[in-house]
């Protein structure tokens, strides 16, 4: 019982009104931490234009870990057939806040909060039985390895942060493909090795090795079907593909020498924002927000293709000049207004 009440229980063995509270208290947090991750993104950006660098790198870094740790964790019965307790998602929220916090304003102890947060949620995954060869458990793989690779880059400082969201696109991606399946020759490398790549990740070999390694593990899917054409899916199969494109973009610019910080930026906007604007915004956010869209921008595709050209345009600005940082930074700007403009366009659906 008391593992029970610090974790969470199986499923079929929760009373209904007991299910029901819980994931209200899971589904709440795992909102409040999605919310506040989009507004960091939206004043990161903007910072930026005012030429603040040190919080906007922060802001985005952070905003990012604390997207995925959100999306991470409103997926969790799901992925584990485990609900959280109460206890369980306040100590998610709780810690996920106060990191984000402490790390924005860059007090020295917040790799200590961090560690302790990604620390917890890997004891969540662990001891509630969320690992395993089955195709339900098996992605859950890269995600505890992803938390492992975040209490070292918390420790370590810098961009190397980006892994824990690589990983949980690893893991996202193979799930919303139907590829769960183990492939213990690619994969259990790739796990094994993240943490180790994350040490590395300063290096431009490191990073390349990163970005094409993600792309074996990764794969090609053999065909997007008609779920993929509703208003929520339809930008996927276009963004996954520009994702998988800017993973080969990223090892090339790192091996001919392209500055290690614009090589980053291609991945975070190239890779982690198109999967992102194609997965997770359209895809997963109006479910966890409790909300149905009307549509996704235009045509939908439009979305990711924006940010992706955003990525070209900031990795190759120093051949033309700073202004190719303006015109990536309002396409950015642009994308960031079809997506609230499709968000706004739905309408609240009641789930409780």
């Amino acid at each position: 019982m008391l593992k029970q009440a610090i974790f969470g229980g199986a499923f079929d063995k929760l009373p209904q009104d007991v299910y029901r509270r819980w994931f209200i208290y899971q589904m709440r947090v795992s909102q409040a931490l999605i919310i506040i991750s989009m507004a960091s993104f939206i004043i990161g950006s903007a910072i930026l234009a005012l030429r603040h660098g040190r919080l906007h790198g922060d802001l985005m870094l952070g905003g990012l870990v604390l997207f995925y740790i959100g999306i991470m964790f409103s997926q969790h019965p799901g992925f584990t057939r485990v609900m959280p307790s109460p206890l369980a998602s306040i100590l998610i929220g709780l810690l996920a806040i106060a990191w984000f916090v402490v790390y924005a304003l860059g007090m020295w102890f917040s790799w200590i909060v961090g560690v302790i947060l990604a620390l917890y949620y890997a004891l969540l995954l662990i001891i509630r039985g969320g690992l395993g060869r089955k195709p339900l458990y098996w992605p859950n793989t890269f995600f505890l390895s992803g938390l492992i690779s975040l209490m070292i880059a918390l420790y370590l400082g810098g961009f190397r942060l980006v892994i824990f969201p690589v990983a949980s696109i690893v893991s996202l991606m193979r799930r919303v493909e139907s590829r769960q399946r183990p492939i213990y020759v690619i994969d259990v490398p790739y796990a094994v090795l993240l943490p180790v790549m994350t040490y590395y990740l300063n290096n431009p070999i490191g990073l390349a090795i990163l970005s094409l390694l993600t792309l074996i593990v990764i794969g090609v899917p053999s065909k997007f079907g008609p779920a993929f054409k509703t208003i929520y899916s339809r930008a996927y199969p276009i963004g996954s593909s520009l994702g998988r494109a800017m993973l080969i973009i990223t090892a090339i610019l790192a091996l001919i020498g392209v500055p290690l910080g614009d090589v980053v930026h291609a991945l975070f906007i190239g890779f982690i924002a198109v999967i992102m604007s194609s997965l997770c915004i359209p895809m997963l956010n109006p479910g966890i927000l409790w909300f149905s869209m009307r549509r996704y921008g235009v045509v939908g595709f439009e979305i990711p293709t924006l940010l992706f050209i955003s990525a070209v345009l900031r990795a190759i600005y120093y051949l033309v000049g700073p202004q190719l940082i303006a015109a990536s930074l309002i396409l950015v700007f642009i994308a960031y207004i079809e997506v609230a403009a499709s968000y706004l366009s739905g309408e609240r659906v009641k789930v409780l």
